[in-house]
């Protein structure tokens, strides 16, 4: 018995040298780099083209050669035109979580500022995000709607919308307050009013759309026409706006409508003087990511979703299987502050009196 035991520690020990038990140091060296490592690899590669303007927005194409692509290709839209997905109000609903279900063979990925209408009041998703198949996750959101809280639907339908880029960033600093307070300056600019503060009402009104119209135009083919993008950088008048970089040229193209709308409602009404940057001062702006802190944020889906903070910006990216599936650019200057809620003029009698109206069930 004695030899026994003798002979197995031993056929163990030598197991244990045969498989090289790694040491503290060695195992530490085998460790993947952080996900977040992902994102100073993609801005190292990050070039900027030459612009395409149209009155007063220019749009700048940046390119990004080599970078892992994210295997992702399944939109909101496309996930909710094939009836892949549901979202619904929670039980009881809440202001800024709702409730999504899936039933798509492939992941879904959801772009922050997409708008979903309906249910109790229009929301916006609050942070980019990735459906995993099959999966029902409560994801956090953003009301865009102030002056609705009745159900008008059972469900959320996607309004194939992007909020401008002063609400997307309010959305990024997690600010409800300053939200509302952007969605009612944008509704007083384009003379798009609500009885309810809804921000589809600057979709819905034909005057915007018939304004947007020259835009579609001359800037749908910016990125056709410029073969390997994988985003781009806004300017309005003299300022950025926003970037939306991808790490899926695929994908970009597939929500480029979106954003080309986004932005162009955001020059809507603005001041068309002052020459935007030049594509030296963009690669500097951009160079500043490289080197932006970066904090975790939780995600209720797939990836790891990243909070970014530099000197001249702040945005989110969100890594995916080694990859940037987007991030998000804004400049820091500006930043969104919340301003007294009686900016928001919704006819708050009109409103009640229309609650009155709605059956209960």
């Amino acid at each position: 018995m004695k030899q026994a035991l003798l002979l197995t520690l031993g056929i163990l020990f030598v197991a244990g040298v045969g498989f090289g038990l790694p040491s503290g140091a060695a195992e530490e060296k085998c460790l993947p780099p952080p996900n977040g490592g992902a994102i100073p690899a993609y801005c190292e590669r990050l070039q900027v083209g030459p612009p395409s303007r149209y009155a007063n927005l220019t749009l700048y194409p940046i390119f990004a050669d080599d970078v892992r692509i994210p295997p992702i290709s399944l939109t909101l839209d496309e996930a909710m035109d094939r009836k892949l997905l549901e979202i619904r109000e929670l039980n009881p609903a809440e202001v800024n979580r709702v409730l999504l279900m899936s039933n798509a063979k492939e992941p879904i990925f959801i772009l922050g500022g997409e708008m979903l209408v309906g249910a109790k009041q229009d929301r916006i998703a609050g942070d980019d995000m990735i459906v995993p198949p099959g999966g029902d996750l409560v994801i956090p959101v953003f009301c865009v709607e102030h002056g609705r809280w009745v159900a008008k639907s059972g469900e959320f339908g996607s309004a194939a919308f992007l909020a401008t880029s002063n609400v997307r960033k309010a959305r990024a600093a997690t600010d409800q307050g300053a939200v509302w307070s952007e969605v009612a300056a944008a509704q007083e600019r384009l003379e798009a009013p609500s009885a309810t503060g809804a921000f589809r009402s600057v979709r819905d009104s034909e005057e915007v759309q018939a304004r947007l119209a020259p835009y579609r135009r001359e800037l749908s083919d910016f990125v056709k026409d410029l073969g390997k993008a994988r985003g781009v950088v806004a300017c309005v008048g003299g300022k950025i706006v926003a970037a939306d970089l991808f790490g899926s040229r695929a994908l970009f193209l597939q929500l480029w409508p979106k954003l080309l709308d986004s932005y162009a409602i955001d020059a809507l009404g603005r001041d068309a003087h002052g020459a935007p940057p030049d594509a030296v001062g963009i690669k500097k702006w951009l160079e500043a990511a490289k080197g932006a802190r970066q904090i975790a944020k939780d995600t209720p889906g797939w990836g790891d979703l990243y909070e970014m903070r530099g000197d001249s910006l702040f945005g989110a990216a969100l890594i995916y299987d080694g990859g940037v599936a987007h991030m998000e650019l804004f400049p820091k200057t500006g930043e969104p502050k919340p301003v007294p809620f009686n900016r928001l003029d919704f006819r708050r009698d009109q409103l009640q009196e229309e609650q009155r109206e709605v059956p209960q069930r």
